[in-house]
């Protein structure tokens, strides 16, 4: 009995030691500050719609317009710019042989919200914001050998913008991974036979302030 008790004041001990040795919960930003404010552009290379029966719908680039708020913004999560325009080349590829247009609809605008911060994170090591592109629509329309098809995706899609080097450069919206999915609706014509009902979209926007030509800085804190 006095053995089984001390093994189980050890067992316990060692419990303890873990859970103080564990890091703590850290809080969401409640405070953003963009530097600066104001409009900005986008630009991508390769633009990728992956639907869940892993057809893929490729633009060879994409351009975006928007705005950002005045500084500092609060909320957890927070709004962090508005996306008013945003196109993509056409015709974009597809299976089949197939080529495609998206049309897209920014009334109301796309959104980009912030929902964490890591200081030092990111492509530059000069800090990272994860978040959210949402209220996401458009249209895709396209033929291939089986036919026409048009279809509608909304929702939105899981982003991370890493902040630019200290000069300014490179700060990147990247829009690949993280888990959520587009919802593919309204399917038109033939050729959308092998569509399925859920997509993702990869792209890599470097985003630029119309008034210094440099990349925004964003911070959580």
């Amino acid at each position: 009995m006095f053995k089984r008790t001390r093994m189980l004041t050890a067992v316990g001990a060692a419990a303890a030691a873990v859970a103080l040795a564990a890091p703590s919960a850290v809080a969401a930003p409640t405070s953003w500050t963009i530097t600066p404010t104001g409009a900005f552009t986008g630009s991508a290379g390769l633009t990728v719609l992956t639907d869940n029966n892993g057809n893929k719908i490729q633009c060879a680039s994409s351009a975006a317009a928007g705005s950002a708020p005045t500084s500092p913004v609060a909320g957890s999560p927070a709004k962090l710019a508005n996306i008013t325009s945003i196109s993509f080349n056409s015709p974009c590829t597809g299976p089949f042989s197939s080529t495609w247009t998206v049309t897209t609809n920014v009334t109301p605008p796309w959104e980009i919200w912030g929902l964490d911060y890591t200081a030092g994170a990111g492509t530059n090591s000069t800090g990272q914001v994860t978040g959210e592109i949402r209220a996401i629509k458009a249209t895709v329309s396209g033929t291939s050998v089986l036919g026409p098809c048009t279809f509608n995706v909304v929702g939105k899609v899981a982003a991370k913008y890493n902040n630019p080097t200290s000069g300014g450069a490179n700060g990147t919206l990247n829009t690949a991974g993280g888990g959520l999915t587009l919802t593919i609706s309204n399917k038109v014509g033939g050729g959308c036979g092998i569509v399925g009902a859920t997509a993702g979209f990869a792209g890599l926007y470097t985003i630029v302030s119309s008034a210094t030509g440099k990349s925004p800085v964003i911070v959580g804190s």
